[in-house]
């Protein structure tokens, strides 16, 4: 599809109205942006992983599917911005999407997979400007609790693109890095909402934050134990073992909203 086609396409898919899932706070478009930078990875991921195992339905399901929930996503946020400068970073944003998504429309490839991995990075900065936007707007912890929440699903994706990159020996010098500060990330944000569970009046006598919480430890402990760049786990074990960190973010986020609007 020619470049001018694309303009066209992705400006006409911005142009429709959002569907009713509601942005009702900024709690709201902050988990949805947050959720952005989560597909974006888990795109990237599995893109790479169609390199190792190409024939896997589910796994094609839920590449599909995430690309799917992403367009819609960002049709949603931009239909929904709360100011003019955050309506403009998502449509640059968009054009961002625009240029990864024609990569990924091709079949797997190093040279292609390499360029999805650069993209994904660039996308998740462009995220997370937008998220930083939306905070100077509000002095509410409960919005930077549900963003921390929301690192945590992304920054355990991240961690699993990593692997499955160096699994597939991208050559990229930074992925060893990469890795080890993805870890670092997701210990501190755990230190910081197991923090919040035992100061926050609206958090620290809930004993369903603080369950999701132990399991977050517990998974991440496992993670820690299991996957190294030089392990050996294979690709759908260490997607499963991924996967279970992930969830228990979804679930530790999905309760924490809650908490702070009920």
């Amino acid at each position: 599809m020619k470049m001018k086609n694309y303009f066209l396409m992705l400006f006409t898919i911005l142009s429709l109205t959002a569907t009713q899932a509601q942005i009702n706070s900024i709690q709201d478009f902050v988990i949805k942006n947050e959720e952005l930078k989560m597909l974006t990875v888990r795109i990237a991921k599995n893109y790479i992983m169609t390199g190792v195992l190409p024939n896997n339905k589910k796994l094609l399901k839920e590449y599909e599917d995430d690309k799917a929930q992403f367009q819609e996503t960002l049709v949603e946020l931009t239909n929904n911005s709360p100011n003019d400068e955050i309506e403009i970073e998502l449509q640059k944003l968009g054009l961002s999407w625009m240029m990864m998504d024609r990569i990924l429309r091709k079949k797997y490839d190093a040279v292609a997979a390499s360029k999805v991995l650069n993209y994904s990075e660039k996308m998740v900065g462009e995220i997370d400007n937008i998220t930083n936007l939306v905070l100077q707007s509000t002095k509410q912890k409960s919005v930077r609790y549900l963003k921390a929440s929301s690192d945590g699903r992304m920054l355990s994706q991240k961690l699993l693109l990593y692997y499955m990159a160096n699994k597939v020996k991208m050559r990229n010098s930074e992925i060893p890095t990469r890795f080890e500060d993805t870890k670092t990330k997701l210990y501190d944000i755990i230190k910081l909402l197991t923090d919040a569970a035992q100061n926050d009046p609206n958090l620290k006598t809930d004993e369903g934050v603080q369950l999701y919480i132990d399991m977050i430890k517990d998974s991440y402990g496992k993670v820690r134990k299991t996957l190294t760049l030089k392990s050996k786990v294979h690709a759908l074990t260490a997607n499963l073992i991924i996967n279970q960190l992930t969830e228990n973010f979804d679930l530790l986020t999905n309760i924490m909203y809650e908490r702070f609007n009920g």
